[in-house]
């Protein structure tokens, strides 16, 4: 008998909501969260943009639908900044407005659960709906909406909460940090994603929260065979941009060969196997990563003992056609750079085909953690990761990974580390030995001991709940057609 059989019928009516205002498909850890939800015995409605497609485990999954809303118009983006963020809140405010008056439960939604950044509208809609359906709210707390704010606007700390005279974009600013702290202040639960950013939500704006880590699911990061990989490199070397993973046979691959009898292994001359993953945005500070492999190149050249590097690059932004041309105009001879698109469930193979995982992710509050080198972790490859406030709370310097603050750095330690592959690179092996033996643990057991216990994220197991919230739906209601027929003048009519 499976799981859902053995729930009574009330706690399966329960309901939970997942708010992402933003591409649900590139939301893992809100998507995660679904999953888990729903394996707990919630129905689970996801709600956010549809520009990308969740893994099997989500789409498939019975108890989870995604309810897409529209994202704000293109041409918004061309308005001035005064004009477009006020538009840009109201079409939102009103697309999840919608989603949560009629695509939730009256009646059985229980939990309210949304990914801070954007806090606006998404709070208050969120807030105002957990009061009208009588439902648990709480904030997912990923970064600060104010300091992406700020750091669009080019602003400095003191330029926005000192004692000078404050420039309009500094009060917007302003303004929204009030907000984004006085609606974690009326949520019911706050978690977040780093002991440091629990310490400052508590200083900042007195917002109690517990820390959830992000972690690798089992479901997404199984053990990967050579063959998976084979097969994988297979099919992406069919894809324009994919003959640089073609071998010399046609049954081969840039990485393995296949014998006579079927069996699969890797090739002793292939390349090393560099995986990033970006959003192709200014913050990522990708100019990093094209000089060191520029600067490896160089060196490569002059060396016999450096292999060849394959560097491949995931994820889509703004500045992709920029940077590839930038790199085409290189003319790099011992780097092959690779930007394929991927399936969801392929993600997690090809970061395993890996050797090394780069991460260029900053933070605007300093205060999150990057997602990708999670996934790295996930797949047991250890990760070169950019420096910044918080990052130590993941990447363990000479045991996971190394820490750079500029290409030099980062250029340093990919030749250090290449050197003498595949055969004679010790500290590259020591690395990926440590990688794999450091404990870390799965989401499901880090979710189950830490968000759902601090976030009450478990249905009730009576049928007080709906009647609570039958009561309080109804009191709302009636309160809106009193005041509806107040302002038309026929409210003596009733009486």
């Amino acid at each position: 008998m499976s799981k859902e059989d053995e729930t009574d019928p009330e706690t399966e009516r329960s309901e939970a909501a997942v708010v992402v205002l933003g591409d649900i498909g590139r939301s893992p850890r809100m998507c995660n969260h679904a999953k888990m939800l729903a394996d707990e015995g919630f129905d689970v409605k996801i709600i956010g943009f549809y520009d990308s497609i969740p893994g099997d485990q989500i789409t498939n999954h019975p108890r989870i639908n995604i309810v897409g809303i529209p994202p704000p118009p293109d041409f918004m983006e061309n308005l001035p900044a005064f004009i477009q963020l006020p538009l840009k809140l109201i079409w939102n405010f009103l697309t999840l407005f919608f989603a949560l008056a009629f695509k939730t439960s009256s009646f059985n939604l229980r939990v309210i659960l949304m990914q801070n950044p954007p806090a606006l509208p998404t709070m208050i809609v969120c807030y105002l709906f957990s009061l009208i359906k009588c439902s648990k709210f709480t904030i997912d707390w990923h970064n600060y909406m104010y300091s992406i704010l700020q750091n669009k606007y080019g602003l400095k700390e003191e330029q926005v909460f000192g004692k000078e005279k404050k420039s309009k974009k500094a009060r917007i600013v302003r303004c929204v940090s009030f907000l984004e702290g006085l609606c974690g202040k009326l949520s019911d639960y706050n978690l977040c994603v780093t002991d440091a950013m629990r310490r400052d939500l508590m200083e900042r704006w007195g917002v109690r929260a517990s820390t959830f880590y992000d972690r690798p699911p089992t479901w997404k990061f199984k053990p990967t065979t050579i063959n998976e990989i084979h097969e994988l490199y297979l099919q992406l070397s069919e894809a324009e941009d994919g003959t640089v993973l073609k071998g010399n046979e046609e049954s081969e691959t840039i990485l393995t060969s296949i014998s006579p009898d079927g069996s699969v292994s890797l090739l002793p001359n292939r390349p090393i196997v560099f995986l990033s993953s970006t959003s192709w945005t200014p913050d990522e500070r990708f100019e990093i990563l094209l000089d060191s492999l520029v600067e490896y190149d160089s060196v490569a050249s002059k060396n016999q003992n450096l292999p060849k590097v394959l560097m491949i690059i995931t994820g889509k932004g703004p500045l992709k056609s920029k940077y590839l041309e930038d790199i085409r105009g290189k003319c790099l001879k011992n780097v092959t750079v690779l930007t394929p698109w991927l399936e969801a469930n392929d993600y997690p193979k090809i970061l395993a085909s890996a050797d090394l995982g780069i991460s260029l992710h900053t933070s605007t509050s300093g205060l999150d953690l990057p997602m990708k080198v999670v996934d790295m972790f996930g797949a047991k490859i250890p990760a070169l990761a950019l420096k910044f406030k918080c990052i130590d709370e993941l990447v363990e310097e000479n045991k996971n990974g190394y820490l750079f603050e500029n290409s030099e750095q980062l250029s340093h330690q990919i030749v250090e580390l290449s050197r003498g592959f595949p055969d004679n690179c010790k500290e590259l092996n020591r690395l990926k030995q440590s990688t794999r033996e450091t404990k870390f643990e799965s989401w499901e057991v880090m979710w189950k001991r830490s968000a759902a216990p601090a976030a009450n994220l478990t249905p009730p197991d009576d049928g007080f709940a709906k009647l609570r919230a039958t009561i309080q739906f109804s009191f709302f209601a009636i309160i809106a057609i009193m005041l509806i027929h107040f302002f038309m003048g026929t409210f003596s009519g009733l009486f």
